[in-house]
């Protein structure tokens, strides 16, 4: 069914206030995700937050169920997490590296990912190579196959929805192809998932790292991991408490059996049942629907852009999402994220969308290859996106 936009802003007070185009950072939540969490808070306020928890356990830990179901998984495959960066770097920091093995990543790959992964090839001995880009802008996936046919892959580690281009990579075709070399593949699914349809199965990846900011509507402070039984075992997490494993004779330990292994024992109930209550939100409306709304919200941004003379677009792909970076001809990007914030239109800025994965060049100015990104959501209206372009016409 159609999402009814009109229920769903209704719900989302924030657009009373802002035109909010800046999901892909952190998204308006919903009333119901909202008061989930002042209302678990104002319980911890009254009876203590070990009491609080114990009466709320089995939400609790049906926020698991909640996500699993979100992305096809079980619900022992899932851990919840403080932040996406921190789910990603528990899983890949915990993979037994072999010295003088490589690592495959794609060239928009997060820029904090790639640090990550630049300090354990350090630590380890690895070589790192940057996969080049089709003539899309996507993942090169004959690049992939020449890689893994080269062997001597530890892992492949990939962006699914980069940052500030517009398009998401053909994650399914890479994981077939992984799995065919055996070779373990982590997805950072920070920006797809709450903006499309997820299925780790057809994905075929070993690993999966969401956020709860921001396409999924949650609170600030939440995410997620997904850590594939069948690779579960290969993977001790770098540290270890009372909550991960449980001590074994007089100087043993046996560290959990589910993905749970890389949480640790303390944590903000509020905000997990904030994230249980936006992922149910958003299987409630339809992850079909929702990418249906937010496509064609961003292709109808896109088209408009393009119509305004000094607007320049910036998003290639074949399959493109929320995400819709320009740049206006004659104007610094900052300049014009603080003037539309004036006007009360939310956007961010991002890198230029081109080799995120690579050192910059000598001599680049830091900030000075920035893109204006709008990401858009299906609450957003098209009168809100003529806002946006309206103002951007009137400083051409």
């Amino acid at each position: 069914m159609p999402i009814d936009v009109e229920a769903v802003r209704r719900q989302t007070r924030g657009v009373l206030s802002v035109t909010h185009l800046n999901n892909a950072g952190s998204s308006l939540a919903p009333s119901p995700v909202v008061d989930t969490v002042v209302g678990h808070l104002r319980r911890e306020e009254e009876v203590g937050g070990y009491e609080a928890a114990e009466e709320a356990a089995d939400r609790l830990e049906g926020v698991y169920s909640s996500v699993a179901r979100l992305i096809g998984a079980g619900p022992s495959e899932i851990a919840l997490a403080e932040s996406g960066s921190r789910a990603w770097a528990m899983a890949v920091y915990s993979f037994p590296f072999v010295p003088r093995t490589r690592l495959l990543i794609g060239r928009t790959e997060y820029a904090g990912n790639v640090i990550a992964l630049r300090q354990l090839a350090r630590r380890n001995d690895l070589q790192i190579v940057v996969l080049d880009d089709d003539p899309h802008g996507q993942v090169d996936v004959e690049h992939l196959q020449r890689e893994l046919d080269r062997g001597n892959v530890a892992m492949l580690a990939l962006t699914h929805v980069p940052m500030a281009n517009g398009l998401v990579n053909p994650a399914a075709e890479v994981g077939r192809r992984c799995r065919a070399a055996g070779v373990m593949f982590v997805l950072d699914a920070c920006q797809s998932v709450g903006q499309m349809p997820l299925d780790v199965q057809a994905l075929g990846c070993d690993v999966l790292a969401g956020t709860g900011r921001k396409f999924l509507r949650g609170p600030r402070g939440t995410a997620f991991l997904y850590v594939r039984a069948s690779v579960l075992e290969r993977l001790e997490p770098a540290m270890l408490d009372g909550h991960s494993a449980v001590p074994t004779g007089a100087a043993g330990f046996e560290v959990r059996g589910d993905a749970r292994r890389f949480e640790s024992w303390e944590s903000g109930a509020a905000g997990r049942l904030g994230l249980g209550r936006a992922v149910d939100y958003a299987l409630a409306l339809g992850l079909d629907a929702v990418q249906e709304r937010v496509a064609g919200l961003a292709e109808q941004l896109r088209s408009e852009l393009a119509a305004v003379p000094a607007v320049i677009v910036h998003d290639r792909g074949i399959t493109r999402c929320g995400i819709v970076t320009f740049s206006v001809k004659g104007s610094d990007a900052r300049n014009i994220k603080t003037r539309l914030a004036d006007h009360r239109i939310n956007v961010s800025v991002a890198p230029l969308p081109s080799a995120q994965a690579d050192s910059a060049p000598a001599g680049r100015r830091q900030g000075e290859d920035l893109v204006v990104r709008a990401s858009v959501h299906y609450y957003n209206t098209e009168t809100e996106i003529q806002r946006l372009v309206g103002f951007l016409q009137g400083t051409s």
